[in-house]
């Protein structure tokens, strides 16, 4: 991969990651939704001022890949378990995200987030790790098959007024 460099993002970010967010998810699953169910789910989850309050959040990490060009190529968010774990142990973490635009996509950008992602989790020894995927996702669930993690359990995700099957994933 040429030319991509991992950092930490700033609130300077923000606008950039609303945009890569939205951009990223409706390429991949925008085809599934009512457009009203994905404009609410984009505004509520992928809006610059989210980006904000998450950056300004002290427990929560967003790390970028930046190109060349200064574009953001990808990004991955962790912090606090917010999954619906039953149960949730004391310091469970979570990754909320780990997207890559499609021009960069097969690069090994995904491989070099989530190890920041991992790492920064792992610190303090290793917190239960708890992370979210679409049960038709079978590419997303393979790679995170090889950090380690497996199925807990299958709930219902919330796209604006539509509900995905979701699989929720343990680190083992």
């Amino acid at each position: 991969m040429t030319g991509i460099k991992i950092r930490p993002a700033s609130v300077e970010d923000a606008q950039a990651l609303s945009e890569l967010g939205g951009r990223t998810f409706s390429d991949k699953f925008g085809h599934l939704y009512a457009p009203e169910d994905l404009s609410q789910f984009l505004k509520e989850s992928h809006s610059a001022e989210g980006y904000i309050r998450a950056l300004n959040d002290g427990a929560i990490r967003i790390w970028v890949g930046e190109a060349e060009t200064g574009a953001l190529a990808g990004y991955g968010v962790a912090g606090p378990c917010d999954l619906p774990v039953d149960d949730c142990p004391d310091g469970a973490m979570e990754i909320s995200r780990l997207y890559v635009d499609a021009p960069y996509q097969g690069e090994g950008l995904g491989r070099l987030l989530m190890d920041e992602m991992i790492a920064w989790i792992d610190r303090d020894g290793k917190a239960p790790l708890y992370l979210s995927v679409y049960k038709f996702n079978d590419g997303a669930q393979r790679f995170y098959e090889r950090y380690g993690f497996g199925l807990l359990k299958e709930y219902k995700y919330r796209v604006g007024n539509h509900y995905d099957p979701e699989y929720l994933f343990v680190r083992r």
